[in-house]
């Protein structure tokens, strides 16, 4: 039984907001752009509050996860009981089918068609905890720093290996001070979000644990506390595998296609370099699994596809002492 009587597509801008409102016969029975702002949702609210039977309980509201531009319709809306609904972007444009142009008022629709057909797969948004989206704002915040500070030492870099001295020493002569300051900053950054997780019992409970296992550094273990919601989105280790672009999938079809099996592009790159560093450092730290790595790729396999495995059993070992909530103990320990 449909528990909805309204389905909202809203088109999300830096400015604006184009919405689209249908009933459950598809019929359009609302539509406008609003400003993206508090006073743009109240007018959008006294508008749905003049729809027969509306109520927040019966109204489905979709948008595409485009961070801050979220948050004025997020913070209003939530609030009042809406049930919101933020899903992928490349989800929703994939499910559409051919489109000729683009319009906020088309796209707004387009969303909204999506809402209602497929409303039966969709996860409500709660609101994560107040620690958590600290501590991820703070991360957000450090890459940022870090991002800048490597953009400048890159420069230099290059400098050196092009034997321009006197451009070399302009630029260090500007940059260096400014880099000074940057590390400063990420270190009180980093400061600042050990303090969040101490004060969080819980969070520092899942990031000892995560930090327990060989390879798996603060960076990584923060990233995915702050990814699955403290382990609350994902529990099942091979859904996080492949968002995590480290599951391997079929290319085949018939007796004519046989492609390589191989993982997917569509995936969390930022959480897929980190547990590509993860993997190296575990292969280098960890007996048992560079055991595995140098027994695989001894047997003929690419080191890469034999990376993607240790990847992957990172995965699972994280999955797991989160469940267990016992620290990580390496297997060939115990037989000894």
């Amino acid at each position: 039984m449909n528990p909805y009587n309204y389905f909202i597509g809203s088109d999300l801008g830096k400015t604006t907001l184009a919405v689209c409102v249908l009933n459950t016969q598809e019929k359009i029975v609302l539509e406008l752009i609003i400003p993206n702002t508090k006073v743009g949702m109240e007018t959008l609210l006294k508008r749905l509050e003049k729809l027969p039977d509306f109520t927040h309980g019966t109204t489905l509201h979709c948008m595409e996860h485009t961070g801050i531009y979220c948050q004025p319709l997020v913070g209003f809306f939530y609030p009042k009981g809406a049930k919101l609904w933020l899903d992928s972007a490349v989800r929703i444009k994939h499910s559409l089918g051919i489109k000729r142009g683009k319009t906020d008022k088309a796209d707004a629709r387009a969303i909204a068609r999506y809402c209602i057909r497929n409303h039966g797969d969709c996860q409500l948004f709660a609101l994560a905890d107040e620690v958590l989206c600290r501590v991820r704002q703070l991360a957000q915040q450090r890459d940022r720093l870090m991002e800048m500070a490597k953009e400048l030492a890159d420069l230099s870099t290059d400098y050196k290996a092009m034997n321009l001295a006197a451009e070399l020493l302009l630029h260090q002569q500007t940059s260096q001070p400014v880099v000074a300051i940057l590390h400063k900053q990420i270190a009180l950054i980093e400061r600042q979000i050990q303090h969040e997780i101490k004060a969080a019992p819980a969070l520092q409970t899942n990031f000892d644990l995560l930090t327990s296992i060989p390879g798996v550094g603060k960076r990584t273990a923060i990233f995915m506390l702050v990814l699955t919601g403290n382990f609350s989105r994902f529990t099942d280790p091979k859904k996080l595998a492949s968002y995590s672009g480290i599951a391997p999938f079929a290319y085949e079809s018939g007796t004519s296609v046989r492609g390589r099996t191989k993982v997917n592009r569509m995936a969390n790159m930022k959480l897929k370099c980190l547990l590509h560093l993860a993997s190296l450092g575990a292969i280098k730290r960890e007996v048992e699994l560079r055991a595995y790595y140098e027994r695989k790729v001894a047997e003929g396999k690419n080191k890469m596809s034999v990376l993607h495995a240790v990847r992957n059993k990172i995965v699972h070992r994280m999955v797991a002492v989160i469940e267990r909530q016992t620290a990580y103990e390496p297997v060939w320990d115990r037989i000894a």
